[in-house]
């Protein structure tokens, strides 16, 4: 792994987990120094992650988090139900014991978390064995997980989320697909309506 490749992989880990605040800005001395590496190879991560949309680049400023907006939690949670359910419907018969323990496991360990909302969610597509598509969904997952945080934290959605998870690994366990995708459709579809009706409020 080259050392650009390290600095994508550590940032968008960090974007995924959602320790990057919307609004926050990324210098390059700052991310360099933590990181232990030069600016050269940051700068060209930060480039990367801003063409797949998960930053920003203002003029004679630098990199920043993307901010929290109606447009674009509409933008993402549309993505992600053209593209979860496929996944899902393909990963349903084919996942293993150790898909469904890791699924499981991501409820146990924090659960409401970003973190853990991807681990759980990537633990049953995997399976799919589309690689192109878990990726276009581990990119949404970085650009969600603000809204994440703001969802289960500060909108009380954390309960809901994890009862939906719950029913949804169920379904899995016992191969219903069909119920499996209308539990996921409920479960974006819940998160988006909360978020974008407080999103508009506030």
């Amino acid at each position: 792994m080259s050392t650009v490749d390290r600095v994508q992989h550590e940032l968008m880990g960090e974007l995924l987990r959602g320790e990057l605040a919307p609004g926050l800005r990324l210098g390059q001395d700052e991310v360099a120094d933590r990181l232990g590496v030069s600016k050269i190879p940051v700068r060209e991560a930060l480039q990367r992650l801003a063409a797949l949309g998960l930053l920003r680049f203002e003029t004679n400023r630098g990199a920043f988090v993307p901010r929290l907006t109606v447009a674009d939690a509409v933008e993402n949670y549309a993505l992600r139900r053209a593209l979860e359910p496929q996944l899902l419907e393909r990963a349903v018969d084919r996942l293993s014991l150790v898909d469904l323990a890791e699924a499981e496991q991501a409820l146990v360990d924090d659960a409401g978390t970003a973190d853990t909302n991807w681990r759980f969610h990537r633990a049953l597509y995997r399976a799919a064995d589309w690689r192109r598509g878990l990726a276009m969904v581990e990119i949404l997952h970085a650009a969600v997980a603000p809204y994440v945080v703001l969802y289960t934290d500060a909108l009380g959605g954390a309960d809901d989320s994890d009862d939906e998870h719950t029913r949804l690994l169920d379904a899995c366990r016992r191969r219903d697909a069909p119920a499996a995708l209308g539990l996921l459709h409920i479960h974006l579809e819940r998160a988006e309506r909360t978020l974008v009706a407080s999103l508009e409020v506030g």
